[in-house]
């Protein structure tokens, strides 16, 4: 599943809330993507199965957690869409 920032999801404890932040893990010892280490991303796709957490309402959960995206958030235009037009 493809995550956002400003997407609402619904973790497995049935929470809702809008994604604020996707942190992806560097270290090992690191599985919530707390570290300064971490790489914050603005998506990400759950497929590739790495290790870290988003922080969504005033909750926050590991990659693995989220149920399910409950909202699409408005993308905004890419700087490249003009090429399809």
């Amino acid at each position: 599943m493809i995550i956002n920032i400003g997407d609402t999801i619904e973790d497995m404890k049935g929470r809702q809330g809008v994604i604020t932040n996707i942190g992806i893990a560097t270290e090992v010892n690191d599985i919530a993507a707390e570290n300064n280490t971490s790489l914050n991303a603005k998506t990400y796709d759950t497929k590739l199965g790495y290790t870290g957490a988003i922080t969504f309402g005033s909750n926050w959960c590991y990659f693995s957690q989220i149920d399910k995206v409950v909202e699409k958030a408005e993308q905004e235009e890419s700087a490249t869409d003009w090429i399809d037009s």
